[in-house]
This record gives C-alpha cells, sequence and structure tokens, in this order.
C-alpha cells in the first residue's frame, strides 16, 4: 500500500511539508481504494468524501504526517530513525520522504543504519549482560582485570557524520559474532581498552566516529598475535637480533686478528734482511717475491671476510623486510646502529688492504729507485703493478 501512497503524491502538480503536513496540490485521481485506505486510517487534514471523487479530476489533499507516520511514511530520515533506532525489519515496508527511500530501493544512509545495528547487536552477543533502561540499550562488557559499561547512545546526526566505513563495521560484527577464537579475544580486549577512558554517554558515538583509529589497533594487535609477540616480546627479540648481528660483524675483525698480525712481522723482518748495498742478489729478489705472495695470500683471506660481511649485510635486510608493513620505528633506529657498525668493519678491512699492499709495492720502488730507474719508470712500475693486483684480487 506504501508504494500506492507514494504514487498518489508523485502524481501532484506539487507537494511540499509545512507545519507537520503534506500538501498535494492538483493530485490526479486515480486510486480511490487507497484514497480510502487514507481516509479509514484518519489521514487527511481536511473532509473529504471518497464517493464524490471523479476519476482523472484533480484535489487538493492535506495528509497528517503523524497519521502517516504510523502507516511507516516518514517525512525526513530523523522520524525514521527515531522510531527504528534498534531495529530495521528487513520485511517491513517503509518509504523516507526527503530522501526518497524505501524497503526496496534503501540508499547510502540507511545502509549505515543498519550497519551500526548489526554492530550493536554483535556486541550484546559478546557481553555479559545486556538490558534496555529508559529505550537505551546497554551492554556491559568485561575481562578478566576490567569491565566497561556500554550504553548504545547515538543519534541521526552520527549516522550522517560516519565516514564509508561499512565494511569494516561488517567485519568487526562478523568477528564478535563468530565462534570464539584468539580474533575475537584481541577485538574485545582492544575494545575496552579503546572506550574505558571515554564518558560512559559518549562511548558508542567515540566508537561509531573513530571506528577507523579502532580497527587499525585491532588489526595490529592480531598482527602482533599472529608474530606470538606483544610489544615487549618484540622488543627484546629486536634488541637480541641486533646485538646478534652485531657480534657476527666484530667477530669478521676478532676471527682475523691471529692473521692480520703477521703482516706487521713480515714486513719488519723484510726490510731488515733486505741488502741495501748488493741490490740484484737473490735474496733481495725472493725478499720482494715473498711479500707479495704473502699480500696474495691475505687479500683472498679477506676477501673471504669481504664475502662474510656482505652475507650478514643480506641476513639483516632479509629479517627487516618481515617488518615491513608494520610501520615501526623501532626497527630502523636500533639497526641504525648494526648498519654503522657495519660500515666501520669494511673500512677497517679497507685500511687492513691499503697497508698490506703499501709496504711491498713501496719497498718494490725503493728497490728500483736504487737500483737506478727514473723516477718516471719508478711512477710507471708502482702504477703498473698496482692496478695489475688489485684487478686480480680484490
Amino acid at each position: 500500500m506504501l508504494s500506492r501512497i507514494t504514487n498518489i503524491i508523485s502524481s501532484s502538480e506539487k507537494h511540499y511539508i509545512e507545519s507537520g503536513t503534506l500538501f498535494c496540490n492538483n493530485c490526479i485521481v486515480a486510486d480511490k481504494e487507497c484514497l480510502g485506505y487514507l481516509a479509514e486510517h484518519e489521514c487527511f487534514e481536511q473532509l473529504i468524501y471518497i464517493e464524490d471523487l471523479i476519476d482523472g479530476e484533480p484535489v487538493n489533499l492535506e495528509l497528517s504526517l503523524h497519521k502517516l507516520t504510523l502507516l511507516e511514511f516518514y517525512d525526513s530520515f530523523e522520524s525514521f530513525f527515531s522510531k527504528n533506532k534498534y531495529c530495521i525489519e528487513p520485511q517491513k515496508e517503509y518509504y523516507i520522504y526527503d530522501i526518497k527511500c524505501s524497503n526496496t530501493t534503501p540508499n547510502e544512509l540507511i545502509c549505515k543504519h543498519i550497519t551500526v545495528i548489526t554492530l550493536i547487536n554483535a556486541i550484546k552477543n559478546i557481553a555479559k549482560h545486556s538490558y534496555v533502561d529508559a529505550d537505551i540499550e546497554n551492554s556491559i562488557i568485561f575481562r578478566e582485570d576490567k569491565t566497561v559499561f556500554l550504553p548504545f547512545e547515538f543519534d541521526s546526526q552520527d549516522i550522517l557524520l560516519m565516514d564509508s566505513e561499512i565494511d569494516k563495521l561488517n567485519a568487526t560484527s562478523n568477528i564478535l559474532k563468530g565462534a570464539d577464537s584468539e580474533k575475537k579475544f584481541l577485538f574485545i580486549n582492544e575494545l575496552i581498552n579503546f572506550l574505558e577512558k571515554i564518558d560512559e554517554y559518549d562511548r558508542f558515538k567515540f566508537l561509531l566516529s573513530n571506528f577507523q583509529e579502532f580497527y587499525d589497533k585491532c588489526n595490529n594487535a592480531y598482527q602482533f598475535y599472529l608474530r606470538d609477540f606483544s610489544y615487549n616480546k618484540f622488543k627484546i627479540e629486536l634488541d637480541s637480533k641486533a646485538l646478534e648481528y652485531t657480534q657476527k660483524i666484530q667477530s669478521v675483525i676478532n676471527e682475523a686478528q691471529t692473521k692480520l698480525i703477521a703482516i706487521p712481522t713480515v714486513f719488519v723482518l723484510a726490510f731488515t734482511t733486505f741488502d741495501y748495498s748488493e741490490l740484484l742478489i737473490i735474496k733481495n729478489i725472493a725478499t720482494i717475491l715473498s711479500l707479495f705472495i704473502f699480500a696474495v695470500i691475505i687479500q683472498l683471506f679477506l676477501n673471504n671476510q669481504k664475502s662474510t660481511l656482505n652475507f650478514i649485510q643480506d641476513n639483516i635486510n632479509s629479517y627487516k623486510s618481515t617488518f615491513r608493513y608494520d610501520n615501526i620505528a623501532k626497527i630502523t633506529s636500533r639497526f641504525s646502529l648494526v648498519e654503522i657498525e657495519l660500515t666501520k668493519q669494511r673500512n677497517r678491512l679497507l685500511m687492513v688492504e691499503v697497508i698490506l699492499w703499501l709496504i711491498p709495492i713501496v719497498l718494490l720502488c725503493l728497490w728500483l729507485f736504487l737500483f737506478g730507474f727514473s723516477l718516471k719508470s719508478y711512477f710507471i712500475s708502482f702504477l703498473f703493478i698496482f692496478v695489475t693486483v688489485f684487478k686480480m684480487f680484490i
């Protein structure tokens, strides 16, 4: 019948609401049965005799909004909300005049309202106790150490001001209505934490207006749960991992100490045994060749140490990538210290390499210079040997 009533209203030349009355000017008479239905329910403000109306003739109608509301015809979303705050029956016919919405053609506001009602029912599902007081539904939610009283106090403006978060509200409702699970308990825990410091009668309004923040907190808590982390556990693991990688980096140099300590010993021995009076003797040539052979062997060892550092760097990057989407600044700050230590160790290896090759090359150049080579020959020999060796072994 509501659809027939709306057809009568839409057939009028002009219709508008004023002082609680719906005026329909020059409404074409086409459905006397429906007009009789309105008269039977005392919807006309003026006296009308249905039997005197002529089909196809215009007539001015004045309809009482109060009486129309009893027939589920509402002038505004606010009036619809006041009567259907906590329940919208799926099969019930209704029509809302200002937004031109019915049960068969719902709009965004009705969808939001239904979503909020679904959320309320889901919260009541997990509540210890629910009751109605002064037309306001209330629930008491508790966990082992804390209890929260939640009155479902909200109005049509809260629905109007809601962001488009229907999917998140529905997802939360499904979790709260679902079987017992860790995710459900985490959502309940976050709900209590989120609302406990808010004034009782502002809690549900606060939840609706900040639902994105609440949903993010729930998801973050669940992600940490999946990792088997609380924040403290996470911090402990992060610190232990940073310490572990730092120790591995430092061990690269520590493991090399016994081998690197031979470098100054060999060089001192070479310079002291070098015969500066007879440059072309076998002992001098063997000493220089021995120094280069020694440098090559140590360089191979240093290359192995550099590969170890590169492997540690790859492990650090792989570990950090597992937290890429968690947006936790602690990771960056903590591992920046590890990366600083890694850079220091690379610089130390580079310094050892420079010392390793500088002394035999200097001894060779000194020998060539003393042997009578010109400065030009000395420089070319030095440059050639240095570039060749580093291309082969570094």
